[in-house]
């Protein structure tokens, strides 16, 4: 865990380039960070508390990874897809799914100089729900932005 961390700090702190030579930067990244990148082309999901658009400090490895693999190659974007529960209106919850889904692209943006073209932020609302949103954990499963990665 140690070594992901350090990794992870010095992947933050020497921008687009990785730690070691062998090869093309993307294709070290993935090689380095190979649980991450398999996260992050799986779906990548972001679970936010009720009412929230806070990031948990738990994601932001995953999306230094994502930031450095986007820096390093034009063709990748992220597709993020903010959701929401079935509580309050359909016209709240889309506004809260496009919020969270844009508060994932600002922090890229903010915090790790992603081109904001690499990014793609949408806001789904309560239509595609991964859990029941009868009970409380289910609504706490369906409050998530995913983020993909994908090739352009």
């Amino acid at each position: 865990m140690s070594q992901l961390l350090l990794g992870l700090i010095f992947l933050g702190s020497n921008g687009c380039h990785s730690i070691d030579n062998r090869g093309s930067t993307t294709n070290s990244i993935q090689v380095m960070y190979p649980k991450e990148t398999l996260v992050l082309k799986k779906g990548l999901e972001i679970y936010f508390k009720n009412k929230s658009t806070e990031i948990d400090e738990q994601y932001q490895p995953t999306l230094l990874v994502a930031s450095q693999l986007l820096k390093n190659n034009k063709n990748f974007v992220l597709q993020i897809d903010g959701h929401s529960d079935s509580t309050g209106s359909l016209a709240a919850n889309n506004k809260v799914s496009t919020i969270r889904a844009n508060v994932v692209k600002d922090f890229m943006v903010r915090e790790y100089q992603v081109n904001p073209n690499q990014l793609i932020a949408t806001g789904l609302g309560p239509v595609k729900p991964i859990a029941n949103n009868s009970t409380a954990d289910g609504r706490a499963k369906n409050r998530r932005v995913t983020v993909t990665l994908k090739i352009q």
